[in-house]
């Protein structure tokens, strides 16, 4: 098996870099910048215990790769280039297994029209992309992934993609029923646009949080989508609570707080706060406090502004929550 990671930033390179050095072959595809750094001085790995420097073989689109049939492709590109990716993927190769590493639900819906072969993959990895030629992995072990078929089912692959990961290092559970728990990480995303927004973290943005979880909590209730709290979560998969063994705290937040430091010109939020204001426009109602945050983060991305545009109390104001 070879493993095409299809966006190497923050998820796709801690991934990477954990399946290099446990023996897998890897191929990144990656931004123009990232890429000639990586081609001309190989990937800075930097995890908690350990710095490498890993010579990757990577390229800047599908059409520079000579595809196999056992190719897998972990498709790890931000929710807004999803269709993009797949778009130029299509072009090269009719049907390849896509493994959607990405934040939010919607990613899944898009690659099926392109690729009968899909899985959803809830990620929990603490992965940090603002330099290009870097990709830093906060935890040691790096990360916690919950693999299935999209919509639904297991078969022998996600298997397969599942003991690669576990050999290089990361918690994986596969089940027939993926997309409930990623509505679950999409639940605690929603969190991303508040960081990224005011450069704040904590207690200092808990009070915005709590009023857009409970505004989506409402929204996605009425809708009828099941989604897995982390407290159902540890019940059912009690490795979901280990803690790490090492860790680094880095100034980066999430990835929507490293797309504004990269000013990169777009951010991930509608498909995380924004996928709760379509369920609530499919029902007819109302998400202000998602809709807002969308609204916020999107115009700072799109001004080239970095992290900490309002502080929480700005926010709050803004929002209407003071």
């Amino acid at each position: 098996m070879r493993i095409i990671i299809y966006g190497a930033g923050a998820i796709g390179g801690v991934v990477a870099g954990h399946l290099h050095l446990t023996g897998t072959e890897v191929v990144l595809i990656g931004r123009p910048g990232h890429v000639n750094a990586i081609n001309e001085q190989g990937l800075r790995f930097v995890t908690p215990t350990e710095t490498h420097n890993l010579r990757l073989p990577a390229v800047t689109g599908p059409n520079q790769i000579e595809f196999g049939p056992e190719d897998v492709v972990l498709l790890c590109v931000k929710g807004q280039n999803t269709d993009e990716a797949l778009g130029d993927l299509r072009k090269v190769v009719n049907d390849i297994p896509v493994f959607c590493l990405q934040n939010g639900t919607r990613n899944e819906e898009i690659a099926v029209g392109y690729f009968p072969r899909v899985y959803g993959v809830m990620v929990r990895v603490g992965g940090v992309y603002v330099t290009d030629g870097e990709a830093i992995a906060r935890r040691d072990p790096p990360g916690w992934l919950i693999i299935g078929q999209y919509p639904e089912g297991k078969d022998g692959l996600a298997e397969e993609v599942a003991d690669r990961l576990r050999r290089a290092g990361f918690f994986v559970l596969v089940t027939p029923e993926v997309m409930p728990y990623k509505w679950g990480k999409l639940m605690t995303n929603l969190g991303n646009a508040i960081g990224a927004i005011t450069n704040a973290r904590g207690r200092e943005t808990a009070p915005i949080y709590s009023a857009a979880f409970e505004e989506a909590q409402q929204i996605l209730s009425k809708a009828g989508i099941r989604w897995v709290s982390n407290e159902e979560l540890a019940e059912v998969w009690p490795e979901s609570t280990e803690q790490p063994r090492n860790s680094l705290r880095t100034e980066a937040q999430s990835s929507t707080w490293q797309s504004l430091a990269r000013q990169q010109g777009t951010v991930e939020t509608d498909f995380l706060n924004g996928e709760i204001v379509r369920q609530a426009e499919r029902l007819g109602l109302k998400a202000p406090v998602n809709q807002m945050l969308l609204r916020i983060a999107q115009e700072m991305a799109a001004s080239g502004e970095t992290p900490g545009k309002y502080n929480p109390t700005e926010l709050c104001r803004i929002l209407g929550l003071d």
